[in-house]
């Protein structure tokens, strides 16, 4: 009985420390779109509106600030403001464009 518990045990603590790695913590989502005066998006229509898209990358939130009617360039920005590269031909992006997961548009500045 005390072998069952113990298994019970280990097996449960395996499976919340593997589902804690998967899960997404929006920890930073409302200081982003404070900064850059923007509103969570809801399925709102974008047209040439300035948009804030979420991405997931080595265990970290990302930001792009995106535009579809202008040539923005923006580079992958963290939860405390920091960019992971300031250029497309550094490494750092060029890994970040190949393995980031996009979760999706999480603000839009109406």
């Amino acid at each position: 009985m005390r072998n069952f518990k113990l298994f019970i045990f280990l097996i449960s603590g395996l499976i919340i420390s593997c589902s804690k790695n998967d899960e997404i913590e929006l920890n930073c989502l409302n200081a982003m779109l404070s900064d850059s005066d923007m509103t969570e998006y809801q399925g709102q229509e974008i047209g040439c509106n300035f948009f804030l898209e979420l991405y997931h990358y080595d265990q970290k939130q990302y930001y792009l600030l995106g535009n579809h009617c202008t040539g923005l360039i923006s580079y992958p920005t963290d939860c405390e403001g920091n960019r992971l590269c300031e250029n497309r031909d550094d490494n750092k992006c060029r890994r970040f464009y190949k393995k980031a997961v996009r979760i999706g548009i999480v603000g839009v500045r109406l």
